[in-house]
């Protein structure tokens, strides 16, 4: 049974179950951090991570993730 999240402002990069780990990554010039972070995604609702700034090109913007259910 897979989990599907839907992610904004970063690549997954693991999930088991709502545990994600994941990595920031640009929506602007596509520059990935390389390093991963962890958070849960809470069943309802949309999980708000950390702001950056992108290195790269300076674009500021927040990780989000939203559980959309079970397969």
């Amino acid at each position: 049974m897979a989990t599907t999240i839907e992610i904004e402002g970063g690549e997954i990069v693991h999930t088991r179950g709502t545990v994600v780990t994941y990595k920031q990554k640009c929506s602007v010039c596509g520059h990935a951090y390389p390093y991963n972070k962890t958070t849960i995604v809470p069943a309802y609702g949309v999980r708000s991570c950390r702001p950056f700034t992108c290195p790269e090109c300076g674009h500021y913007q927040e990780v989000s993730m939203k559980y959309l259910g079970a397969e």
